[in-house]
């Protein structure tokens, strides 16, 4: 008894001693082969060792358990049995070398195989020597399971694939979960000659190969005969194709972040990404020579990136096809205006339906202008948005401070790219990027609340450390921002409403009905220079970012956000399943009757002061007066020269000044401007089997304006479409001035 334990003491202390000075070497040496993919575990994008080397790394619970049992009876019955050589096995391989001259069968475990392909060696007596050592190594150190995993991911499948799965997904393309018993047999006895029997260029060796595992099973009572016969005559079955990158941008971001991951499980959802790559792939061949374009879609509710395309076509290096432009920093254009016009409800500046001045204006230096070069005079704030007037932005943008918006936007963790805060940033005059603008969109479905979006997940058997990616965090590093809370608003669930509610009143551009209608709020940017255009729009379940334009900043003239991006937005949404939500109104949107000039609610404007009335959406029932052009309230009652009677109309002076030169009449409210058709576009088509009626809106709330479909009066509120076929022509008249618009319908 007392001489055994000195033995195995003996044993264990010599073992610790080779242990120490000549320990294993690594088990993947030349680095991870890191696969990315998706939320439901398929490949988006397989990156090479540095030897060239193609793996995706697995536990032996992803493999189908009638490949484990296989591969066991096969390879090594006694691999739970013995301590990493089996003697028997040795023994007999050795006799019948003697015996046969030649070798007919191995005495190798699966342990001494994995032990010769992580620390190659001679075919010589020394050598095999030398692999008996490793592999009672390994046993020392590793688990049987963590062995059989290490066999499963390296053992050669032929060119430069190792491991079970990725020769599943490149032979049968799938994984080694659904294989089938014949598919399994065909992967257990590759491995012993790979090259020699590979099954794309050698199908019927491979075969023959595969049926010799089949009936060793047979022999072992694994399988019946009927089985046998079955499986022995099945072809190959081999399913060969190319599998295409998806997300190849994020894919390299995430590999480079995380360079020892084996297999980085993101947020992707693999048909949507799919979806989206192909929509892509159609548009590039549209765009101008060295244009790219770019897409974010979000789920709302759990922050989370599902689809992702850095560049229109991977492929195309004449496209900066390397450039990842959702986390470009470029000019957002006129896509951070809600957000402004959002803090200057939460700061009680405004509500929906304030009087703003559609004028010309020097605000501190500043002089902006409007895209088309006009001028609109008196214009409500949700107008205003709708029709992304740049000079009403500007004089809330000025009254709220460029500041106060920095300071806001700092607070939920949004960090921007300039040197001081100025009024330009109002109107693009910073840099951010399309994730940063996702981020905030989303908030508008969300109450105000800006979250981290996240692109990995956490998975229960990883073999990396988790990692995941937090892109505000990131900038916020950069630019020195002080932390936030991990969720934290940007602006109040009544402010983040109402401008959801704008914004999803804006009319889409041209393109046919699509198959499933959801509420979406949008806005589109065009940067200065016309070198960027944006388009952002937010659903109650999706939020969906676009970019197009040239990486190299130079600029596409003749394009907008409105015309280009817009519709692949729209596109975009075409592809992402049902909204199962909505976004409800909170209680403390209060919507009050308000008047103009004033402002204020209607109970508290004085007799004879309420020019207009409008529905407005405020914040807590709260109905500021009218800004002036400098920022400051207007005050009730005064005009230009001093006290006027409280019967009196007093327009805020500038504008007053402005209506005077153009001949608007000020005092009893402005005389409605020239009339246009709101929502309808000349050359427009519509379908009576996917639009009812076409709802008809001027720009003036006038009860005068006098509407003629096709040049006979017309007293509806909307156009019957059914009643019409072909062209139609709409006209609005007001003051003996008309607008008219000629569509197409067509019927069923």
């Amino acid at each position: 008894m007392g001489g055994t334990l000195a033995t195995v003491c003996a044993i264990t202390l010599l073992m610790a001693v080779l242990n120490v000075c000549y320990p294993l070497p690594p088990i993947y040496p030349h680095g991870p082969a890191t696969v990315v993919v998706s939320r439901d575990g398929q490949i988006l994008r397989a990156f090479a060792d540095k030897q060239g080397v193609r793996r995706y790394t697995i536990t032996t619970e992803a493999v189908t358990p009638f490949y484990l049992t296989a591969l066991l009876d096969y390879e090594d019955r006694w691999f739970y049995a013995h301590p990493g050589i089996n003697p028997l096995a040795i023994v007999r391989a050795a006799g019948q070398w003697l015996y046969h001259g030649r070798v007919i069968s191995g005495g190798s475990t699966l342990t001494m195989q994995v032990a010769r392909l992580i620390d190659p060696h001679q075919r010589s007596i020394s050598g095999k020597m030398k692999q008996a050592f490793r592999a009672l190594q390994l046993e020392w150190t590793y688990s049987k399971d963590e062995i059989l995993a290490f066999y499963l991911n390296l053992a050669p499948f032929g060119g430069n694939l190792q491991g079970v799965e990725a020769a599943s997904q490149r032979y049968f393309g799938k994984s080694a979960k659904a294989l089938t018993q014949s598919e399994a047999a065909l992967l257990v006895v590759l491995p012993q000659k790979p090259s020699y029997n590979r099954p794309d260029r050698y199908p019927e060796r491979a075969k023959a190969m595969r049926n010799k595992v089949l009936h060793r099973l047979a022999q072992s009572g694994i399988l019946d005969a009927r089985s046998l016969h079955f499986l022995t005559n099945e072809p190959l079955g081999l399913r060969l194709h190319k599998r295409p990158i998806l997300a190849p941008l994020l894919s390299r971001h995430l590999k480079q972040a995380s360079p020892q991951a084996d297999v980085i499980h993101t947020t992707i959802n693999h048909s949507i990404q799919q979806r989206i790559q192909r929509l892509l792939a159609l548009l590039s061949h549209q765009l101008p020579i060295k244009s790219s374009a770019a897409i974010v879609v979000v789920d709302n509710q759990r922050a989370e990136i599902i689809a992702y395309q850095g560049t229109a076509d991977f492929t195309d290096p004449t496209r900066f096809s390397h450039v990842d432009m959702p986390r470009a920093i470029r000019s957002p254009g006129s896509t951070l205006k809600p957000f402004i016009y959002g803090m200057g409800l939460d700061n009680g500046l405004i509500h929906s339906a304030s009087l703003l001045s559609d004028i010309p204006s020097v605000f501190q230096g500043y002089k902006p202008r409007n895209l088309n070069g006009r001028f609109q005079g008196a214009i409500s704030m949700d107008e205003a948005l709708k029709q992304s007037l740049n000079i009403p932005l500007i004089q809330v943008f000025h009254a709220l401070t460029p500041q106060a918006f920095d300071a806001g936007m700092a607070k939920a963790g949004i960090a921007f790219h300039h040197d001081a805060a100025n009024l330009s940033v109002g109107l693009g005059g910073t840099g951010t990027d399309l994730l940063s603008l996702v981020t905030l969109y989303r908030s508008l479905a969300m109450e105000g609340h800006v979250t981290p979006l996240q692109v990995q997940t956490a998975s229960p058997r990883r073999l990396s450390a988790p990692f995941v990616t937090s892109h505000l965090e990131s900038r916020r590093a950069q630019s020195g921002t002080a932390p936030s809370e991990p969720d934290s608003r940007v602006l109040s669930p009544a402010s983040s409403w109402i401008i959801y509610q704008t914004l999803s009143e804006i009319t889409a551009p041209d393109r046919v009905v699509p198959t499933i209608r959801r509420k979406i709020a949008w806005k589109t940017g065009t940067s200065y220079g016309y070198r960027d255009f944006w388009s952002i729009g937010v659903s109650p379940d999706y939020t969906v970012g676009v970019w197009i334009g040239r990486p190299d900043a130079s600029p596409v003239i003749g394009y907008l956000g409105a015309t280009q991006a817009a519709p692949l937005m729209f596109d975009t949404f075409d592809q992402l399943p049902r909204d199962q939500r909505t976004v409800r109104r909170p209680r403390d949107v209060v919507k009050q009757t308000i008047c103009w000039p004033g402002g204020k609610a209607k109970a508290a404007t004085p007799h004879g002061q309420c020019a207009i009335q409008k529905e407005a959406y405020t914040v807590r029932g709260i109905t500021p007066p009218t800004l002036q052009t400098d920022g400051q309230f207007m005050r009730s009652g005064m005009n230009t020269s001093g006290w006027a009677s409280a019967d009196s109309i007093v327009w805020p002076t500038q504008l007053a000044n402005w209506q005077h030169l153009k001949g608007i009449r000020a005092a009893g409210g402005a005389t409605p401007q020239a009339v246009e058709i709101q929502h309808i576009k000349s050359g427009q088509h519509y379908f009576t089997d996917q639009l009812a009626e076409l709802p008809l809106v001027a720009n003036t709330d006038a009860k005068d304006v006098v509407w003629y479909v096709n040049h006979h009066p017309y007293s509806a509120d909307a156009l019957t479409l059914a009643d019409y076929s072909g062209p139609v022509t709409i006209s609005a008249c007001l003051h003996a001035q008309c607008d008219v618009k000629t569509i197409m319908v067509h019927a069923k």
